[in-house]
């Protein structure tokens, strides 16, 4: 997971090899989980990294980007796999950390900024489990204008929904 975050924070407008799955009418489905997402403008273009399920650039560096892990991940807090996205980060600084619902499940948001090979970064984190998944919800965005696009992230955030039983073998 900490990976994940370290290639979208690096390459933040690069395109590479992407996951399995598809994504139709705001739901993504792979091998392991289905998810719905909130709607983002038509301003955000859609990105593929490796590792990760769905990822979007605005095109001035920041990147939305959502996750499934379904398999391998055991059952840790949401705050310890939080933590454990932001290894590989230095000077990491938690702004907030809030408890929240998503999906019908408790969730965690957390803020920060830190530095990665130097170069640093605002994100905010969202996690939650589900269905025997974790879900991670990654907004990087270069310093300084983290505000620009966050509430369209939010929007995205809030709109996320699972469906557990829609997993494929």
């Amino acid at each position: 997971m900490a990976r994940r975050l370290a290639v979208l924070t690096l390459a933040l407008t690069a395109t590479a090899c992407g996951g399995g799955g598809t994504l139709r009418d705001g739901t993504f489905r792979d091998a392991e989980a289905s998810y719905r997402l909130g709607a983002l403008p038509d301003s955000w273009e859609r990105v593929a990294f490796s590792d990760n399920d769905l990822a979007w650039t605005d095109g001035a560096g920041r990147v939305i980007a959502v996750n499934a892990l379904c398999d391998g991940h055991g059952d840790p807090s949401l705050k310890v796999l939080t933590d454990h996205l932001l290894l590989g980060f230095e000077e990491r600084e938690i702004l907030e950390r809030e408890q929240m619902e998503i999906a019908g499940r408790g969730a965690l948001r957390t803020r920060a900024n830190a530095r990665l090979d130097g170069v640093p970064v605002e994100m905010e984190l969202t996690l939650l489990k589900k269905g025997g998944c974790v879900y991670d919800l990654i907004y990087t965005a270069p310093p300084g204008t983290f505000g620009v696009r966050a509430a369209d992230y939010r929007a995205l955030v809030q709109g996320f929904s699972t469906d557990a039983d829609a997993r494929q073998p």
